[in-house]
């Protein structure tokens, strides 16, 4: 072994998809996770109210520098191109996740691994509160101690969303990190692990969406970039982390270090009873009448 480079190859064993599995539905998982991406929704809305009265005013502390502010000048309307290519690709997400065969499977680690990535994004937004990325923000007034006005402008931020585009959100300081890459770039996975290969088209359209939308919000000068940055890197990490895990039963059950890394990830005991991996099948044929296509997707 000269230089310590071997000539042998190394083969590393890989899970085999077997087609005889059956899994099961377990609704009452997926129910506790959807639950649990709820609460973390809605504490991440109160996270937002209790983050606004900490932002420092825009006359006393301008924003931060940053390289594509230098390079961009602001658009007004992108911002809300952003919020649209977001909203269409989660209609597309939830169109392809009603036909999918294992959607309780599915849907189960959506809500595990979203709820995840908004509980951290309440810690961060809280230990670091940065000021406004731009002076064209009209941020609300400060209410602290008026808890009753406090709970209305949260409510109005739950029912709309949590978009501006809604003109619910008008309190500042949830930059870090951004919570539009985050739904742009986890609906974007998932749409592309859970369709088939054979989609390329799809794919390409959706990641174009998903980029556009994120070059969108610096463009808008909404968030620094470094909110999108840390979004991409924490959700893209904890995508695969959990699928990882989630595919290899030898991750799960062989150590607490393994398990502490799947619960870190979303995982928890969700998937404990899912022993391999599943077929990503579509119970009934697709067709698509005007490209001639008939077929039984499936990975």
């Amino acid at each position: 072994m000269p230089n310590g480079i071997r000539k042998e190859m190394v083969q590393i064993p890989m899970p085999e998809v077997d087609r005889s599995l059956s899994f099961p539905d377990e609704w009452s998982k997926t129910l506790v996770a959807f639950l649990y991406a709820l609460c973390c929704f809605m504490f991440t809305t109160v996270m937002i109210s209790v983050v606004h009265e900490r932002v420092p005013s825009k006359t006393d502390e301008g924003p931060l520098p940053d390289v594509f502010f230098d390079h961009f000048d602001r658009v007004a309307w992108a911002f809300s191109i952003c919020e649209i290519n977001g909203m269409i690709l989660v209609a597309l997400w939830i169109l392809q996740w009603l036909f999918l065969k294992y959607k309780s499977i599915v849907g189960r680690r959506f809500f595990c691994i979203v709820g995840t990535l908004y509980l951290y994004r309440c810690i961060t937004m809280y230990v670091t509160t940065l000021p406004v990325p731009g002076m064209h923000f009209n941020c609300s007034p400060k209410i602290f101690g008026n808890w009753e006005a406090q709970s209305r402008r949260i409510m109005k931020l739950i029912a709309g969303g949590g978009l501006s585009i809604t003109g619910s959100h008008t309190m500042c300081g949830d930059y870090l990190y951004s919570g539009h890459t985050v739904m742009l770039t986890l609906t974007y996975m998932f749409i592309k692990e859970y369709s088939s290969r054979r989609l390329w088209w799809y794919h390409w359209i959706c990641w174009c969406l998903s980029v556009v939308g994120v070059f969108c919000i610096l463009l808008a000068h909404d968030h620094y970039t470094v909110d999108v940055v840390v979004a991409y890197y924490i959700t893209s990490r904890c995508f695969w982390w959990y699928h990882t895990m989630a595919n290899q039963q030898v991750l799960k059950d062989a150590s607490a270090l393994h398990q502490t890394s799947f619960q870190g990830c979303g995982g928890t005991d969700l998937s404990s009873t899912l022993r391999g991996m599943f077929m990503v099948l579509y119970p009934v044929p697709i067709i698509g009448p005007y490209l001639g296509l008939c077929f039984f997707l499936g990975k």
